[in-house]
């Protein structure tokens, strides 16, 4: 019977595959090649669109924001040139003499410079040690205090310049704010002509007298890296010395490339002749560059060194800029393609006609693609849904068939086959349903025993588990009640009771110094006004994710309790100072950089303290809660840990 059946399962199984199966499955085969194309073809059509788009979209965002950089530098330029003419009207007249702060402290310096010793609310004077200080020298040095409420009012009405100077032919330099250290910083003395923020504005280089901006390069007088906006001072035709206005790399991107753009674009400023004057942080790790915002001044600069040529795009051996970059600031484009490493940018650049500069964005194709590839890769997901619910399907009619093949030899052996599964499930359930009549007298009567027999197992089974199930529940209950006896019910961890107890366990265990532990009291700062305004419910919420972010922070071995209230105590093992200070720290972290639901941020202040031999916990938790207390003395949000 066995081999008729199965010979007949062949048989079927065989036509149906040369029939049927095999032509539906090359249909679909052929139908999903067709999806995945039509998608493929619809997606690389989409991105092309959307970047174009964009690319339009961030070259007309870039044009305005090049327009409005080149008026702000438009506007330093327009203020140097006031300071210009102020400056030579001062040389035009030098017998007036204005003295608006009241009279300068002039000394000499240890190292001979002649310099302005007090601070008297205007700009810091220095003459080089060089210089012969006669009568025309300190009427100068006294009478150009005269600028200096000119310098002030620069400096305060404009948030990107730092700082105001001139500096004269015979080496005399009076800038603002005032430098306390002018003395030491400038030196003995210095070639006013081997400066790049004088010699760039003499007649050789600037025969129109106009206000012209310098390349970036580090200020002698310590503000770091800057660039300058300065111009030549002229009585007649001799230069008495250059004015100009400083703004630091640093002021310079946070007050004119703090742009936010959208699709994350990263904007840079570039020279006219390729250096790299400022870029924010992205822009760092892209061109694998550290803009340079400080400088140890180790000792006085009597030149004024410009950028390294690791910053410049021609000098550069950089190859993010020899692979495209440089090219592309050669050929004045607008727009082009970049690619850095295996990450493909979109570069836009517009000219700053007032200096010559570039502001360039870079903008990864990634970013711009992401809508589109997010339902490029939903589609394909849809298509994959798609061959999974193909295969449940032919799987099912296979099975369909399968039953098809068994239904007659399953109508002759199904007494027989019911009996053998019954025998084999005997003992492993109960309840089995009860064998039914095939209308054999042999299999009947077999059926009937053994039915009569599973009854009686079934009956002696049931009472066994009915026994098993109340020893379970009574274990479990007793289990229950000891996790409640020990649990704070509000926020799962450790009751008063329990921490306690573990505390105690802790201190019996200290021997020496050396066998300690450390303990930690966290309390959340103005918790009631937590309950005043936003409700108790919002306080229990705000206490159950404190205990969810203290826990996530803390070691396996440490333990973590509610003490009272908006309380909670840390027992940390093997521990030391350094240890409990930085565990503490972390957990405070922790809780000021998380955002509650409701209640938005909110802060706890940390006690913390190490165990000592011997010690009671009272007098532990005693110098814990000494240290939280001066925590919050000292303005809540902080970590004490006392000794």
């Amino acid at each position: 019977m066995k081999g008729a059946s199965s010979s007949l399962q062949g048989l079927i199984y065989r036509h149906y595959l040369k029939s049927a199966l095999i032509p539906m499955l090359a249909i679909e085969l052929v139908l999903l090649t067709l999806y995945f194309g039509i998608n493929l073809y619809i997606s690389t059509r989409n991105q092309d669109t959307l970047l174009q788009e964009v690319q339009n979209n961030l070259l007309t965002i870039i044009s305005i924001e090049a327009r409005s950089i080149d008026n702000q530098l438009g506007e330093v330029a327009r203020l140097t040139g006031l300071l210009q003419r102020a400056q030579e009207t001062f040389f035009a007249h030098p017998e007036v003499c204005r003295l608006p702060n009241g009279p300068p402290r002039l000394e000499r310096h240890s190292n001979g410079a002649y310099y302005k010793a007090e601070d008297n609310g205007g700009a810091s004077l220095y003459y080089a040690a060089t210089t012969t200080i006669g009568e025309a020298e300190r009427h100068k040095a006294r009478c150009s205090e005269d600028l200096d409420p000119l310098f002030k009012s620069t400096v305060d009405a404009n948030p990107i310049v730092t700082q105001v100077y001139l500096n004269t032919w015979d080496a005399m330099n009076r800038i603002y704010p005032f430098m306390h250290d002018a003395a030491e910083r400038f030196g003995t003395t210095w070639d006013v002509n081997d400066l790049a923020f004088y010699y760039e504005a003499d007649a050789a280089h600037n025969p129109e007298r106009r206000a012209v901006w310098t390349s970036a390069y580090l200020d002698p007088a310590g503000a770091g890296w800057v660039i300058s906006s300065i111009a030549p001072v002229y009585r007649g035709d001799f230069l008495e010395g250059v004015t100009g206005l400083d703004v630091t790399i640093d002021s310079f991107i946070r007050h004119i490339l703090d742009l936010n753009l959208s699709w994350d674009a990263m904007p840079f400023m570039v020279d006219r002749d390729g250096t790299i004057l400022a870029m924010p942080p992205r822009i760092e790790q892209v061109f694998g560059l550290r803009e340079l915002l400080a400088y140890d001044y180790g000792e006085p600069l009597g030149t004024t060194p410009g950028k390294p040529d690791a910053y410049n795009i021609f000098k550069s051996t950089n190859p993010t800029f020899s692979t495209g970059m440089l090219e592309f600031f050669r050929s004045g484009q607008s727009l082009s393609e970049l690619r850095i490493d295996a990450t493909r940018y979109v570069l836009i650049q517009k000219p700053i006609p007032q200096t010559g500069w570039r502001l360039m964005v870079l903008v990864n194709e990634a970013r711009i693609l992401a809508p589109v590839a997010a339902l490029s890769d939903l589609s394909n997901r849809i298509g994959y849904v798609a061959i999974g619910v193909l295969v449940l399907f032919y799987l099912g009619f296979f099975l369909l068939l399968l039953v098809s093949v068994q239904r007659l030899s399953n109508r002759i052996v199904s007494p027989i086959h019911a009996l053998s599964a019954a025998t084999s499930d005997l003992g492993r359930q109960m309840h089995s349903r009860p064998l039914q009549p095939a209308g054999i007298d042999e299999v009947d009567r077999l059926s009937q025993n053994f039915n009569e027999m599973a009854l009686e197992l079934d009956k002696r089974t049931t009472q066994l588990v009915e026994v098993r199930v109340a020893r379970q529940a009574q274990e479990r209950e007793a289990r229950i009640l000891a996790r409640m006896a020990n649990t704070d019910l509000l926020t799962e961890v450790y009751n008063r009771r329990k921490i306690e107890a573990i505390l105690n366990e802790a201190l019996a265990s200290v021997r020496d110094a050396d066998d300690t532990f450390g303990l930690i009291l966290c309390d959340l700062d103005h918790f009631k006004s937590v309950n005043d305004r936003h409700g108790h419910l919002a306080g229990d919420q705000v206490l159950i994710e404190t205990t969810r972010l203290l826990r996530a922070q803390l070691r396996r071995g440490d333990a973590l309790g509610r003490w009272g209230g908006e309380e909670f105590m840390i027992v940390c093992p093997q521990i030391d100072r350094d240890g409990i200070e930085q565990t503490a720290e972390k957990l405070r972290l922790g809780i000021a950089e998380h955002e509650f639901p409701i209640v938005g941020t909110a802060t706890a202040s940390f006690g913390a303290t190490l165990a000592r031999p011997g010690e009671s916990m009272n007098a532990l938790v005693a110098r814990a809660d000494s240290a939280l207390y001066a925590a919050k003395e000292s303005g809540r949000n902080r970590v004490q840990c006392n000794r």
